[in-house]
């Protein structure tokens, strides 16, 4: 596997205390400690609804940053109870990868580490573009006023989440502001660790049924005239089952992950259907009534990262199911006929798998594709109407 992505991929998960290595006391506190700054920062934002009025803005205001941090909790404890599951994952790519002899194959892996690492690289660099914007934002309105002269009439200390900690605010505004530091940093990093593994892992797992498709396309060209040799049908015979290996671990692999991940990713894809479809009526308040320029880059950002992420993820499934279908399309293309019997019946085996269609599912009911992530996010803006149609 490329060495830089497992670096990047190691430096992200030991920063949040989810690298499956060297779980030490120490690692289990620093996990506990996160969790629980995670876990108290929902509070303090909830709390707002027993001292504030309710209306549909502040509903929308605080559900919208709320839900957010709740998927990103849910997110971190999932990836901290099953750290065993990203470990076994882990170690089983890299057994595959190391076992790999053929310099053609070996090639091929190398390319999806390379496409691996380009993607680990330009969610890094995006979530750091992201820290730093919301890093400004408390300071924003200060920054707007020495530009552009305005007299702005807010306090320069400004926390643009609302919260309720149930003390002066300007006695602690500095602790308040450390608190959400903390939380930020603590939910991108493990934002960025998640998407890592989730898409280097599937990025190797696509390379490797390229590798089975590659694997059946040589065995068809050993000798394909001489068929009665019994060498070229031993080798023939070994390459088809090679192939139906590789493609039986990887399934295996994919299956396992999805199987110890699925209720929590389920749970993630509700969550970011209605976090999205909150975050649009944001946008939408903040640009066609009272504009305030905190408040659009705020929803506009958790928009954007939303939708980002959201298409990253069924973009994967949707090439993870076609690198899986590509297989057996080679398989029914290469010159199977003229084979000897016992390779067609490999053949046939699996063309009878392909029959039944694939999909990284959740729960059992949705599928990773592009075409499910068009359903997403029609699905959000139905949502936007429903709440604006509530505001009205």
């Amino acid at each position: 596997m490329d060495t830089q992505f497992l670096y990047i991929h190691r430096i992200t998960l030991v920063a949040v205390g989810l690298w499956p290595y060297h779980r030490t006391m120490l690692v289990h506190l620093q996990c506990s400690v996160f969790s629980i700054t995670l876990i108290s920062f929902i509070i303090f934002q909830l709390t707002t609804f027993l001292t504030t009025e309710w209306t549909v803005d502040f509903i929308v205001e605080i559900l919208s940053i709320s839900l957010f941090n709740v998927l990103c909790a849910i997110l971190y404890n999932s990836f901290w109870i099953n750290t065993h599951v990203v470990k076994r994952v882990l170690k089983n790519l890299q057994y595959i990868c190391s076992d790999l002899k053929d310099e053609n194959e070996i090639a091929i892996l190398k390319r999806y580490g390379y496409i691996a690492k380009c993607i680990t690289i330009g969610i890094t660099l995006f979530m750091m573009c992201f820290f730093f914007i919301l890093t400004l934002l408390p300071i924003l309105p200060r920054i707007f006023g020495i530009f552009f002269l305005v007299n702005v009439s807010e306090p320069y200390r400004n926390i643009y989440i609302r919260t309720e900690y149930f003390v002066d605010e300007e006695e602690y505004f500095y602790f308040i502001l450390l608190h959400l530091y903390a939380v930020t940093y603590i939910e991108g990093v493990t934002l960025l660790g998640g998407a890592v593994t989730m898409t280097g892992y599937g990025i190797y797992s696509c390379g490797l049924f390229n590798i089975a498709s590659y694997r059946i396309e040589q065995a068809m060209r050993i000798n394909s005239d001489e068929v009665t040799n019994r060498t070229n049908k031993r080798q023939v015979d070994k390459k088809i089952s090679h192939a139906v290996d590789i493609h039986r671990i990887t399934l295996n692999i994919l299956e396992f992950y999805l199987y110890n991940f699925e209720e929590t990713c389920f749970l993630l894809i509700v969550l970011i259907v209605i976090c999205l479809s909150l975050h649009l009526f944001g946008i939408f308040q903040a640009v066609c009534f009272v504009f305030r320029m905190e408040e659009f880059v705020l929803h506009f950002g958790f928009t954007i990262g939303i939708l980002i992420c959201s298409f990253a993820g069924n973009y994967m499934g949707q090439a993870i199911t076609d690198h899986y279908n590509y297989i057996f399309s080679t398989a029914y293309n290469v010159r199977w006929y003229v084979e000897p019997v016992r390779v067609q019946r490999l053949i046939v085996f699996l063309l009878q798998r392909g029959t039944k269609p694939y999909g990284m599912k959740f729960g059992g009911l949705y599928t990773l594709s592009l075409e499910n992530f068009a359903s997403l996010s029609t699905a959000s803006i139905s949502y936007f109407t429903v709440i604006y149609s509530m505001q009205k």
